[in-house]
């Protein structure tokens, strides 16, 4: 994964999660929910073509697959993104980072519990993987309950680096988790 999106998955990821923390008046099923597909970013519709066409010519090329989930994850189709990351899986099966966007969306999906699933497995991949351990609180609180299991994913994501921009959004969950913020 190219660092423009890991800073663009970052960035979407934490919006997302700020936006739910400040909507704790809203049930566990609205917390859950998957983002509609009609609201949020445009589906670039011209790149994806691009980009199969290509994949047509080399059907094996785990970046240019990625890529399209990438487009289709930001664009909020879930299901596509997802065909597209499990279809890098056995192309990629070291890549933390694949299990962590897979994760994220089986979440988006209504897939809590399938999703904290492959991110444990991206976590044995590598267990200080900053970004999927704040994955993992995040699915956890609000796609499990689970309050002590993200607080402690926070806990290790933060104490990794408390410094980068993933440890900073670690401790801002954890402060609201402790009511400080």
């Amino acid at each position: 994964m190219s660092g423009a999106h890991i800073r663009s998955a970052t960035v979407f990821l934490m919006a997302i999660m700020l936006g739910v923390l400040s909507s704790c008046s809203k049930s566990q099923d609205e917390k859950a929910a998957p983002a509609s597909q009609s609201s949020g970013p445009t589906l670039n519709t011209a790149a994806i073509a691009e980009m199969k066409a290509a994949l047509d010519a080399k059907p094996t090329d785990a970046d240019l697959i990625i890529r399209i989930g990438d487009e289709y994850f930001e664009a909020r189709h879930f299901p596509e993104a997802f065909d597209y990351y499990k279809k890098a899986l056995p192309m990629r099966p070291d890549n933390p980072d694949l299990y962590n966007e897979i994760g994220l969306t089986l979440h988006y999906m209504g897939r809590s519990a399938e999703a904290i699933g492959y991110v444990n497995d991206g976590i044995k991949k590598n267990p200080y993987h900053q970004r999927i351990l704040l994955t993992k609180g995040f699915i956890l609180f609000y796609g499990l309950g689970d309050r002590t299991g993200a607080q402690d994913a926070w806990k290790k994501a933060k104490a990794i680096n408390p410094d980068s921009q993933i440890g900073r959004a670690a401790a801002e969950f954890l402060d609201k988790f402790n009511g400080k913020g």
